[in-house]
């Protein structure tokens, strides 16, 4: 059986309670949870952006793209982001879960990233323009006022951010968390990265060295992906830790929950995930121990495929995936609620 490392209280009997009212509630009236998939395009960049949405739907037919649920809270929408070249179709068991507690999710579609726009439109050196993920979070917040939508007016003054691997970084970055430059080529070029499958994206020996030019206009990017916005950020094995500065990190102000795995199959746990709550004022992290690798945060499947030797579907003997997911939930609840959301 997993067990969890926390850092705080444990909120089980509040998150059971949660559990228990939305059950009560789903029963009552016959919620149905649906997701659907649109597509936008970020005219400003040129660029498309699909969104899943997961959510409770309306009985009603309406006029607009998505009929909620009329007593759908306006405030309480979350956005998931992915991790490198994956989708938020891997991320139902949480889109699904948060939409089950009245939860309007966004999960955001990477372009050049995620398979969902086709293997042709996949870009290999898309995972270096890392300022683009926040881009297109930002566009998928606004998208959300989009007239026709919805057939309600969803505010998002107050988003919960979400995301897993080098979606994890873009939630901390849309949270103020940014890159110091040559960190990631130190840390990458020492023996202690040897086993941080993270270095893989980046080989410095393959990379051409950064003109004046382009390090000043990726600084001035890097002070456009801070989104006041969000209000919460939720990181699963977040990436980039190895290459993200102390001093940003400090200056994060947020509620921030970070959940990583002890024994990494992909991302040194000291080194991303302990880092970023070492230097985040206040954040909470959860370690989860015996076993959980870096795709335990996806959903079960069961084809052969791998990421830098790593399988997204197996998991090591002992390791129930769909168990720790619960687990991961009941924090998530916990936390959210704490914090008034």
């Amino acid at each position: 059986m997993m067990k969890l490392r926390i850092t705080k209280l444990c909120f089980t009997v509040i998150t059971l309670l949660a559990l228990f009212n939305s059950a009560h509630v789903l029963s009552e009236t016959s919620i149905e949870l649906k997701t659907t998939e649109v597509d936008f395009i970020n005219e400003k960049v040129n660029r498309p952006t699909k969104i899943k949405f997961w959510y409770q739907s309306g009985a009603t037919p309406c006029e607009a793209t998505i009929c909620l649920l009329a007593k759908q809270n306006p405030q309480r929408v979350a956005v998931i982001s992915h991790g490198a070249f994956g989708s938020p179709r891997e991320m139902n068991w949480l889109g699904y879960a948060l939409a089950s507690q009245g939860w309007l999710v966004a999960g955001v579609a990477h372009f050049g990233e995620s398979w969902v726009y086709g293997p042709e439109n996949i870009d290999p050196n898309s995972a270096m323009r890392f300022w683009q993920r926040p881009q297109d979070v930002s566009f998928a917040i606004d998208s959300l006022s989009q007239k026709g939508l919805f057939d309600a007016f969803i505010k998002t003054d107050k988003v919960v951010m979400f995301g897993h691997s080098s979606g994890g970084f873009t939630s901390l970055a849309l949270a103020g968390a940014h890159l110091k430059a040559g960190k990631s080529e130190a840390y990458c070029g020492s023996e202690i990265a040897k086993e941080d499958k993270g270095c893989n994206y980046a080989n410095p020996s393959e990379r051409k060295p950064l003109s004046k030019v382009m390090l000043t206009k990726i600084g001035l990017l890097q002070k456009q992906m801070r989104d006041k916005r969000v209000a919460a950020v939720i990181a699963l094995d977040p990436a980039m830790g190895h290459a993200v500065s102390e001093q940003s990190l400090n200056n994060i102000k947020v509620p921030t929950l970070i959940i990583g795995s002890v024994e990494n199959d992909f991302l040194p746990y000291e080194t991303h995930s302990k880092y970023f709550a070492e230097h985040i004022e206040g954040a909470n992290l959860i370690g989860l121990e015996q076993g959980a690798g870096h795709f335990v945060y996806l959903d079960q499947c069961d084809y052969d495929r791998e990421v830098k030797g790593v399988s997204l579907c197996k998991d090591r003997d002992g390791v129930d995936r769909k168990a720790i997911q619960k687990q991961i939930l009941q924090r998530v609840y916990g936390f959210v609620h704490r914090n008034g959301f």
